[in-house]
């Protein structure tokens, strides 16, 4: 964060005088970026305090919701960009080619310490990909920085410098696209990525004493941290030792599946389920509740 906010005011202050928007494009990203790693750390410190009676999950769900503010930031900034590129495309404006690609150059190194700290960490959490993709908005940004000072500077080509601007709000768009959707897929609780929830349910069933699996449901607290609950029928000889069998269905989902938190609940028959909603899987023949229909 130290190392984005200095270069950042840098930009600024080189864009300004250089009349560069490429400059000034890749510092307002800079601007999103000093925010996405300060509500990174926010969102770190939130999810280690403990659970309470009114948020029985604790403050996990804060790196998602941290995760979601920085995407969208990344796409309000594009818009800009595109805006100012626009205007500019129609009376370029003449463009201090060597300070932009000074400032190009120190940007892309500072980037690129920035993005190595953060690339071990992003791969498991949604919070630090946040980070690192705001980051890597940047290096390319400083990229295309570059490459636009060399060509006004070479060749004198002013309007170089809306086009790459232009390029790096394309660049953002892009970017933050496949954050974003995988923000709302947990907002929105649905089956982790990695989940194969239809062999999940096959191998639970695979289970001596095992009749039927129902009403099961996947989702993720935040990145790594997911949850399920799901209805286990029992026959009667499986009746007679409830605890191993609860055991050993735990044992599956957590070691075998990676998942977090398992509520499992064992029932005599999917008949007297009182829960509608039923989903069903390979090989599970239809309910009474699930009719015509084929599930719900």
């Amino acid at each position: 964060m130290a190392l984005t906010a200095g270069y950042m005011i840098a930009e600024v202050v080189g864009g300004l005088i250089a009349n560069s928007l490429a400059l000034l494009a890749d510092a307002g990203h800079m601007v999103t970026d000093v925010t996405a790693l300060g509500l990174a750390l926010l969102a770190m410190w939130l999810a280690a305090r403990q659970a309470t009676i009114k948020r029985t999950f604790g403050f996990y769900r804060a790196e998602v919701l941290v995760a979601l503010v920085n995407a969208v930031s990344l796409w309000l900034i594009a818009a800009w960009v595109l805006v100012e590129a626009y205007r500019r495309f129609q009376n370029p404006p003449e463009v201090q080619g060597f300070l932009m690609l000074g400032v190009g150059v120190g940007g892309l190194l500072v980037n690129l310490v920035s993005a190595w700290l953060l690339h071990r960490p992003s791969h498991g959490s949604l919070n630090a990909e946040a980070a690192l993709l705001h980051v890597m908005g940047d290096l390319l940004g400083s990229v295309a920085v570059v490459g636009a000072g060399l060509l006004v500077l070479i060749f004198g080509w002013y309007i170089a410098d809306p086009i790459i601007g232009a390029v790096i709000g394309i660049i953002i768009l892009v970017s933050s696209a496949r954050l974003l959707w995988k923000v709302l897929h947990v907002l929105m609780e649905g089956t982790p990525q990695h989940l194969d929830l239809h062999r999940l349910c096959q191998r639970l069933e695979r289970v001596e004493g095992v009749s039927g699996v129902h009403d099961i449901h996947a989702w993720s607290i935040t990145t790594g941290y997911d949850a399920l609950s799901v209805h286990v029928t029992a026959n009667p000889v499986a009746g007679q030792d409830r605890e191993n069998l609860l055991r050993r269905l735990r044992e599956i989902a957590s070691q075998e599946f990676g998942i977090a938190h398992v509520t499992i609940q064992l029932e005599e028959s999917q008949a007297g389920c009182a829960e509608d909603h039923h989903i069903r899987h390979p090989g599970q023949p239809p309910s009474p509740s699930q009719g015509q229909q084929g599930g719900g």
